[in-house]
């Protein structure tokens, strides 16, 4: 890269559409970049806030669920589980749970039984990681490198 355009901005807000997410089966999701400036804060606040409870199984578990909140907030913009199979059906009525971000909250900070909130969680932040990638690559193809 260009050592010039290093401070140059990338506008990661709008999100991009992922699919073929391994802990999800089916469902595609619009999510915006773990580089998100917004997110690495809030991710590396909760981080200091938990400090030492994260080297026991419970801290870990809660700093998980806790995750659920930041990825709500900051990364997950849409999705659509019209084609979700297995733990990736969400369904209200019988229809595919509508994206909002009230819904994202619930899934995202579920401490189920089931694994289901653990799932999206992996999910979307597995999908936000593959944005980065995404934006790190035509940061590359730009320089021509």
């Amino acid at each position: 890269m260009e050592i010039g355009n290093l401070d140059k901005p990338v506008d990661l807000a709008p999100g991009e559409w992922v699919e073929e997410i391994p802990a999800l089966p089916g469902v595609r999701l619009l999510v915006r970049s773990t580089n998100f400036k917004p997110y690495e804060t809030a991710i590396q606040g909760l981080a200091r806030r938990t400090g030492k409870k994260l080297s026991t199984d419970e801290g870990m578990a809660k700093f998980g669920i806790a995750t659920g909140k930041v990825l709500a907030e900051h990364i997950l913009l849409d999705w659509d589980l019209s084609k979700a199979e297995d733990i990736a059906v969400l369904t209200t009525k019988g229809k595919p749970l509508p994206f909002s971000k009230e819904n994202a909250l619930l899934v995202l900070t579920a401490a189920d039984e089931h694994g289901v909130g653990k799932a999206y969680r992996n999910g979307v932040e597995w999908a936000g990681d593959q944005v980065a990638d995404k934006v790190r690559e035509r940061a590359k193809e730009a320089a021509g490198n």
